[in-house]
């Protein structure tokens, strides 16, 4: 089922769970992923970063593979979304090559320019019926200790008076996570409180959590409850790839290729399971699919019967 992250969080929101999101860079990741939102009857949301997509994964080729999962795993709500979306010529190719919905960073401008630039995409993208996603603070980076720096942090009146005036469908805050990888041993602290101002002073809209890596399944499992319905989670399951590869290669240099990739499937596979647990959206596939009603607006003598 291929639909927008405005359809999957505003469900996760109203049931208090929230979704992972994370980035398929070949066949093998985006297999491994699908497989595992079906098997835990589980939403998922694929991320693609404007560099990721220049660099390797075009989204000529990812986007038709993704909606081709989409059709075989009909019953796993899958959403695709441009991740942090500032170059207005990466947004207008998200738009030509099918993505579901658009995350738009604008977080390095003042408030109001932040406000107008996202109310331009926010208009655009419901005119096409596709999801917007914005962010006021600013997710920093781990390899800086931004994680650390509280003046990035999102002020509780300034969300609200940003969704007000953009019109997104789901609001990015930075509240203790930063992308990339942590130094070794560090697992960032995360303001929880400030997680629940927000989500409370936004009436409950769905809220995303950027840097979702490194940051510990406490702290994943606390910022759920406390109100983030949308859990980024990229590094991560790049470092177990390269992790998996790595070990494969060092027990068995001569290793089928084909073998080594369809293990790495498996690996993913699993290590999304275990984010889906995290997240609490296992078995929440099921609320994006209508009861069937057909015997209730059919005698119950026809039924069966060729009638």
């Amino acid at each position: 089922m291929y639909t927008n992250i405005k359809v999957i969080l505003n469900d996760a929101a109203k049931h208090g769970y929230a979704v992972i999101a994370t980035s398929p860079i070949n066949m093998e990741t985006a297999r491994g992923m699908v497989r595992a939102a079906s098997e835990k009857h589980a939403p998922i949301i694929f991320l693609l970063g404007q560099n990721m997509m220049r660099q390797h994964a075009k989204a000529e080729i990812l986007i038709p593979m993704i909606k081709t999962l989409a059709n075989e795993f009909s019953a796993v709500p899958i959403a695709t979304c441009l991740d942090h979306g500032n170059d207005m010529e990466r947004i207008m190719y998200a738009f030509r090559n099918g993505f579901s919905s658009i995350m738009f960073d604008g977080s390095l401008y003042d408030l109001e320019k932040n406000i107008s630039e996202t109310k331009k995409i926010s208009d655009l993208c419901h005119s096409f019926d596709m999801g917007i996603e914005g962010e006021l603070g600013h997710v920093g980076l781990a390899a800086n200790g931004d994680e650390k720096n509280e003046s990035i942090y999102t002020n509780p009146e300034d969300a609200k008076y940003f969704v007000e005036h953009t019109g997104v469908d789901c609001l990015a805050i930075a509240v203790g996570t930063a992308h990339g990888e942590y130094p070794k041993g560090l697992i960032p602290h995360i303001n929880f409180q400030r997680i629940e101002e927000i989500k409370n002073i936004t009436d409950g809209m769905p809220i995303a959590l950027h840097g979702g890596s490194g940051s510990g399944d406490e702290n994943i499992l606390k910022a759920v409850k406390s109100g983030i319905n949308k859990v980024n989670m990229v590094t991560d399951v790049f470092v177990e790839c390269r992790n998996y590869v790595k070990k494969q290669l060092a027990e068995n240099g001569d290793i089928n290729f084909m073998n080594l990739m369809m293990g790495m499937e498996e690996h993913v596979k699993v290590f999304i399971e275990h984010w889906i647990d995290l997240t609490g959206s296992e078995g929440k596939a099921d609320n994006f699919h209508p009861i069937d009603r057909t015997g209730l607006l059919t005698p119950a003598c026809a039924i069966g019967q060729g009638e």
